[in-house]
């Protein structure tokens, strides 16, 4: 059956019908005072049977769009994709889960009902070595399995009788079992996790068949793994059997009525680390008309290093306040204080970005520039966010603005991915 897809937008309305489809909660959706709505309070994927609900982040598209997309039910492949690498890769990268190393795990904003994690460790078995295939036969006595003649002429007994030579007893090579099960195990690992997860896993199943019901035998396949835990020889091996472990453990653990869900709650913190990304590959200059951010796509190192940098020492009361700035830069006797923004708009003033700008005026000796600006998610273009007015800017010549730019999400996420 074809999958049927909704889309949703992080911070906009949702409706009440992808509530009732998608059994939505307070994990995935907020009421809003402002609007008197509920509104979307993730980024990521809902799956239900054949549904997909994909959340794309703050002004990912203009909500019109969404509308519209919500009607055709069009499948946007590249976008989910997209989304799902960005995810991904941040957990990965920044290790935000408890448990080390976590292809999906993440921190208390982020939650995945699929072994992901696990699953990738089987596949990144499955690329360098193909299938499990330790060869693990045992050459025993019988008949009821292939005669390994080699064996049976080297071991037996050999009696003439009536003019023939007769072996006895017969040897035969017998696969063992838990080779095979292994095997079996891990082409379903593979090719049941790219079925349905091939929206945004582009990668080549096995082919491999097995008639047996691994979702619906756990209990039997763990007890069956775990033997063959015991059984394999090589340090490789022994992790991949411990991956499939966890595989099925955690799909015993977290399955829920066929609901799936793979989101991240607090999608700020992406934001800010792929802005962090982008301005440190393609950062060149400010634009003195506008006062906006100049980028080049195709330079990737930037002249200028930005870093997230902490000011500990600018309070000496008992408060001990300090301010904490995402991206700055002090170079030539230039001031750079770029703030990533995850908003939807902006609405109000920022006086947190106001007192850094006053805070650090007099920090640096010699300065002469400072350029301050706050990078939000949405259509590329600029905004003055605040500007001193006459009557108020007294001695000030240099930072007397703080400007808004807009950067493309989609072109923000596709520069991270190609690190």
């Amino acid at each position: 059956m074809a999958a049927i897809y909704y889309y949703g937008q992080d911070g906009i309305i949702v409706d009440d019908e992808l509530i009732e489809i998608f059994g939505l909660g307070t994990k995935e959706i907020k009421y809003s005072d402002k609007i008197g709505k509920n509104v979307f309070d993730m980024v990521g994927f809902v799956f239900r049977n054949n549904k997909t609900l994909v959340v794309f982040p703050k002004n990912y598209y203009d909500s019109s769009y969404i509308n519209l997309l919500n009607k055709s039910h069009q499948e946007l492949s590249q976008d989910i994709r997209l989304l799902f690498g960005v995810i991904k890769k941040y957990c990965e990268t920044e290790n935000t889960s408890a448990s080390a190393g976590s292809y999906m795990g993440a921190n208390a904003g982020y939650d995945s009902d699929y072994p992901f994690k696990p699953f990738y460790e089987v596949y990144e078995y499955y690329q360098k070595y193909g299938l499990y295939k330790e060869k693990e036969t045992k050459i025993v006595e019988g008949t009821s399995w292939k005669i390994d003649w080699k064996s049976t002429i080297s071991k037996a007994n050999k009696i003439i009788s009536g003019g023939n030579l007769i072996f006895s007893p017969l040897y035969v090579s017998k696969k063992n079992y838990n080779a095979v099960f292994i095997t079996e195990c891990m082409a379903f690992i593979i090719d049941h996790t790219i079925e349905n997860y091939h929206d945004f896993l582009c990668m080549k199943k096995t082919g491999s068949k097995s008639k047996f019901d691994f979702l619906n035998n756990i209990d039997y396949v763990l007890m069956q793994l775990k033997i063959s835990e015991n059984t394999v020889f090589k340090d490789v091996n022994k992790k991949l059997v411990r991956s499939m472990i966890e595989f099925f453990e955690e799909h015993r653990g977290k399955a829920r009525g066929g609901y799936t869900h793979v989101k991240i709650r607090y999608f700020d913190m992406i934001w800010e680390k792929m802005v962090a990304s982008f301005i440190n590959k393609h950062f060149v200059g400010i634009d003195s008309s506008t006062g906006a951010a100049l980028f080049d796509v195709f330079l990737q190192t930037s002249m200028i290093s930005f870093e997230d940098k902490t000011y500990n020492d600018i309070d000496d009361s008992w408060h001990h306040f300090s301010i904490h700035i995402d991206h700055l830069a002090y170079v030539n006797d230039k001031l750079y204080i770029l703030d990533s923004k995850y908003y939807t708009s902006v609405n109000n003033l920022n006086y947190k970005q106001l007192a850094y700008n006053e805070i650090l005026r007099y920090h640096y000796p010699g300065i002469v520039e400072i350029n301050n600006i706050l990078l939000l998610p949405g259509i590329e273009h600029v905004d003055n966010h605040f500007s001193y007015s006459a009557g108020y800017i007294g001695s000030r010549t240099i930072g007397t603005k703080i400007v808004e730019q807009f950067l493309s999400p989609k072109n923000i996420m596709e520069d991270y991915l190609r690190q």
